[in-house]
């Protein structure tokens, strides 16, 4: 990898040697929210993907969390160098002349992928639009534990409609999604294998796992925003919003129970005040409840209890002409539940002393909501019993130079530390259980956790031509939980220690003819597994299992036969590695999609 770094940085350099040089260009904005914008560029997912990669996201200004809307966003300081604007992959079509857009593509392993929006108003003071996405993938993967091949199965379907009305003063903003989404416990523990490989267990034995024949789970998802803002200088500013969702399994751990109904109710807001045209205060925060149909004996271990949870945050501001300043102080209590209450500091510190160099300082914290809706889009194999608990971060902090070398080449180096309280961790679960109806569900590991990251990033564009984007974060973990177990068990549990990611892309000038390079990298992933006695029915120390390195390559190259039609054939897996996303569940392996994409 390091060899393939050092040439890509080499032709960065090499590439304004090559052709003339031309007028930068602003960026074209991507909406990832599937809202139909007059600047939309699709971008076209793989149905494989659905499995979701851990996530861990880049440091970014922390803001007050606006949970649905990407309307109406609290005031916020921004940390970047702002004349350097990516091209979002070479992206500068003329979208604001069209009002619709239709994308759709299908996979040697026959995944299907499609994507539909229309704008049915679009005048100064009115915006309505409808969208639809598919995403599905039915085929068969070979597991890594043993090479035998099981059904893989995801039915991923949304729409929904946003509309926005301009009150001169005041933005009314409302919009609403329904997503539906059927899929397999396709995942397969090695314990399964070990008991019926057992001399003293032989086969036949029914633990009720058949790897095609098990029943889908359905999940029912649906969201829905209200909210005003308004922009006077010099006034009174705000920002209100009203927020329900809502989620809804059909089964429970096996196919006779009913699965759990969540209800989230949240008010979000932000009112601030300039004092003359430099500084001002404001005041943040949020209130949501949780409901659920069914609540287990135990609500202190499976988290489905009712509860509310208020957040409180003022803050301070301060906009100068080489520095930007935003301090404040949360506080997050929980009402019923846990009753856990959390503060955290909210500080964005930003200086400038040229306009090729940047100095940022960031700290946050509070409450991270892993309510059932979010939970699904963050692994959707999670256990079918509890969701799970909100985990409290009292420190995030992060500190960083930004620099040009170049007005086109920009460096970014970083490092934090972050302290969280019950932070939770995935690992396989097993159930013994002769009635259940997935083969490995995630479980949580939960733990508090002392990370320290320390990172970098680099971005370079040339004209319209070729554009790079380069970034790689370690991370080093501490837990420290209540288990009485050896220390060797308490770790990051399917987190890496090393993520990396390259983004990459390139015109050929004398054709309407582009590629996108893709590649993410996950490395030191472990996780436990484990061990069970088929002739008492317990368990005992899990094994560690080193995970294998996911290595997630792929190629998409996009063809415009005019300005209204373009087709693209995308190559996914392209290193043809094995590896799990969660442990059990394997990487499809390498496919090609091919697909078009219409302007209306």
């Amino acid at each position: 990898m390091k060899q393939l770094y050092l040439a890509i940085i080499s032709v960065c350099f090499l590439l304004p040697a090559q052709a003339q040089q031309t007028a930068k260009k602003d960026s074209a904005s991507v909406n990832r929210e599937m809202t139909l914008e007059k600047e939309y560029n699709p971008t076209i997912q793989d149905a494989a993907k659905l499995n979701q990669l851990p996530e861990l996201r880049e440091p970014q200004p922390p803001k007050s969390k606006v949970e649905f809307s990407n309307y109406a966003v609290p005031y916020e300081v921004q940390s970047g160098l702002t004349y350097l604007k990516p091209k979002a992959y070479l992206s500068d079509l003329d979208y604001s002349k069209y009002r619709g857009y239709l994308t759709a593509g299908v996979s040697t392993l026959v995944d299907v992928n499609a994507d539909l929006g229309y704008q049915i108003l679009n005048s100064g003071k009115d915006h309505l639009g409808i969208f639809a996405s598919h995403r599905s993938s039915n085929s068969k993967l070979t597991n890594l534990q043993i090479d035998e091949k099981q059904k893989f199965k995801i039915n991923d379907t949304w729409g929904g409609l946003n509309f926005q009305h301009d009150f001169e003063t005041v933005k009314l903003n409302l919009d609403a999604k329904y997503t539906y989404s059927d899929f397999n416990y396709s995942g397969l523990s090695n314990n399964y294998l070990k008991i019926l490989s057992s001399s003293t267990y032989p086969p036949p034995y029914d633990y009720g796992y058949e790897i095609n024949t098990y029943p889908n789970q359905a999940n029912n998802l649906f969201e829905a925003h209200a909210g005003i803002s308004s922009d006077e200088a010099n006034k009174t500013n705000y920002k209100v919003n009203a927020t329900y969702t809502l989620f809804k399994q059909k089964y429970g751990a096996t196919v006779d129970e009913t699965g759990e109904k969540e209800n989230r109710i949240l008010f979000d807001w932000d009112f601030h005040k300039n004092f003359n045209s430099t500084m001002g205060s404001g005041f943040a925060g949020f209130f949501k409840n949780y409901s659920y149909s069914s609540i287990q004996d135990d609500s202190n271990i499976t988290g489905n209890s009712n509860y509310s949870a208020l957040s409180l945050n003022p803050y301070f501001y301060l906009e100068g002409d080489n520095l930007d300043l935003f301090v404040g102080g949360k506080v997050d209590v929980e009402f019923g539940g846990r009753k856990k209450v959390v503060g955290a500091p909210t500080i964005r510190f930003n200086y400038y002393p040229s306009d090729q160099f940047l100095f940022y300082l960031m700290a946050d914290g509070g409450r991270k909501d892993n309510s059932r809706y979010n939970s699904f889009y963050e692994n959707r194999y999670t256990h079918p019993w509890f969701r799970l608990w909100d985990s409290r971060t009292p420190l995030d902090g992060t500190a960083g130079i930004k620099f040009l070398p170049l007005r086109n080449f920009s460096v970014n180096i970083f490092g934090g530390y972050k302290i969280t309280m019950d932070e939770h961790f995935f690992v396989p679960f097993w159930g013994l259980d002769t009635h259940t109806l997935y083969g490995t569900a995630s479980d949580a590991y939960f733990a508090d956790a002392h990370t320290i990251k320390a990172g970098g990033n680099i971005k370079y564009t040339f004209q319209d031509i070729f554009e790079i984007d380069l970034k790689g974060v370690y991370y080093k973990w501490d837990i420290k939980s209540d288990d009485e177990s050896s220390s060797d068990y308490q770790q990051a549990w399917s987190k890496p220690n090393f993520v990396t990611d390259l983004n990459m892309a390139y015109r050929i000038a004398s054709v309407p003819l582009k590629f996108n390079l893709m590649y993410h990298g996950e490395f030191g992933r472990k996780t436990s597994v484990p061990v069970i006695n088929p002739l008492y029915s317990t368990i005992s120390l899990p094994e560690i299992v080193d995970m294998k390195n996911i290595h997630d390559l792929s190629l998409k190259a996009t063809y415009s036969i005019n300005k209204y039609f373009s087709t693209y054939l995308s190559t996914n897996n392209l290193l043809f590695r094995k590896y799990d996303i969660w442990y059990g569940y394997p990487a499809q392996n390498f496919n090609i999609m091919a697909g078009i994409n219409v302007l209306f």
